[in-house]
């Protein structure tokens, strides 16, 4: 049965108002339809997402699991209770929900067709695994981290991440076979995504592995402290990310914001911006783009985090699961320190308070990285 034309248009403003990141107004509508159409699956799944964004995790949870009870069967009604299951840490659940991705169409690309079985998490006895990036470059930087644990299970770890960071993750502590989806001849004997690490180790808040470590090579180190040697205090930002990303509009910063930190006394700031967003790069801040080859080169949150780096993250209202809710640590990355947008799309606010921050740090001893996007 056809919705009513104004029952249509009920739902087109809701779903309108929550990519406006306007949540609570997005949540009138649906409270308004949920009257007309009580058990409507998508109904519940789209206000469970939109109370998840706005920050009410137990009921974005009890309107996720009625929608997963009325349609078992659909992958992405179980992906987003993943999300909210994720993102109030409650990691186990999240993660075993989270393996729905694979039927998910956004997924399929990266859902790779191995002959070789998929890990359980028996002991490996000396086989050969393939663990694989399956996501971006931070997804990568970030899980990592569970190589160790699978080599400590019996395991010879090869791991699979994208070509460019081959170079980064070949200074891994540990010593690792790294290869790339085109390197031919990898002969291994189980395989695993890098994000299904968690649910075989049982991952929880209290459990998680530290971050990968890696050592640099002293000359590149020489060579970057003589390049970047100015007397002050050397901050690196970042604003842009993956402009295909789906929350890009509302994760990225317009760069002229980072132009209030150039001028703070003792502070030097770089731009760490690569690719299109480096071109907007404010005349106050050093441009290295053209200096920064791969990931060997710069240090993104997730890389910053792992090396022990004091980094600054800068979160939009409704941010990735990772980074809980109103935390300003993380128990992924003991040196990262987190600025949360206190409303959607309000980052003058933001920066505001990490020049605030600034200010005293560039008396300290150590340099530091502002992320502004995750």
């Amino acid at each position: 049965m056809e919705p009513s034309p104004e029952l249509k248009a009920l739902w087109d403003l809701s779903v309108r108002l929550s990519g406006e990141c306007r949540y609570d107004d997005a949540l009138v509508c649906m409270r308004a339809l949920e009257s007309f159409v009580p058990e409507n699956p998508r109904l519940l799944a789209n206000a469970g997402v939109v109370y998840r964004d706005n920050g009410d995790l137990v009921r974005a949870e009890q309107y996720l699991r009625q929608a997963c009870a009325l349609l078992p069967d659909d992958p992405s009604m179980h992906f987003n209770l993943a999300m909210t299951l994720l993102r109030a840490g409650r990691l186990q659940e999240g993660f075993r929900e989270y393996e729905h991705r694979w039927r998910i169409p956004q997924f399929q690309e990266q859902h790779r067709k191995f002959s070789q079985p998929l890990w359980t998490g028996e002991p490996l006895d000396g086989r050969r695994i393939l663990i694989y990036g399956e996501q971006g470059a931070g997804d990568a930087i970030h899980f990592v981290r569970y190589a160790p644990l699978v080599r400590s299970a019996g395991g010879d770890v090869v791991i699979e991440v994208l070509p460019h960071l081959e170079s980064l993750m070949g200074w891994m502590d540990g010593g690792y076979r790294i290869v790339n989806a085109l390197t031919k001849d990898v002969q291994f004997d189980a395989q695993c995504p890098l994000m299904t690490l968690p649910l075989r180790f049982g991952t929880e808040l209290d459990s998680i592995p530290p971050p990968a470590g890696f050592s640099i090579p002293a000359a590149m180190q020489a060579q970057w402290a003589e390049r970047l040697r100015t007397g002050r205090k050397g901050v690196g930002v970042v604003w842009a990310g993956n402009p295909k990303h789906p929350k890009d509009r509302d994760r990225s910063l317009p760069a002229e914001l980072f132009l209030r930190l150039s001028d703070l006394p003792g502070i030097r700031c770089w731009s760490l911006q690569v690719g299109p967003p480096a071109a907007n790069t404010p005349e106050g801040l050093g441009n290295l783009a053209q200096e920064l080859v791969d990931f060997g080169d710069t240090a993104v949150a997730h890389l910053a985090g792992s090396l022990g780096k004091p980094v600054w993250l800068l979160l939009a209202y409704a941010s990735d699961w990772r980074w809980l809710l109103d935390r300003e640590d993380t128990p992924w990355y003991p040196s990262m320190r987190i600025f949360r947008q206190k409303r959607p799309h309000a980052w003058r606010e933001v920066l505001d308070r990490v020049a605030i921050e600034l200010q005293s740090f560039a008396t300290s001893d150590s340099l530091i990285e502002v992320r502004g996007i995750e």
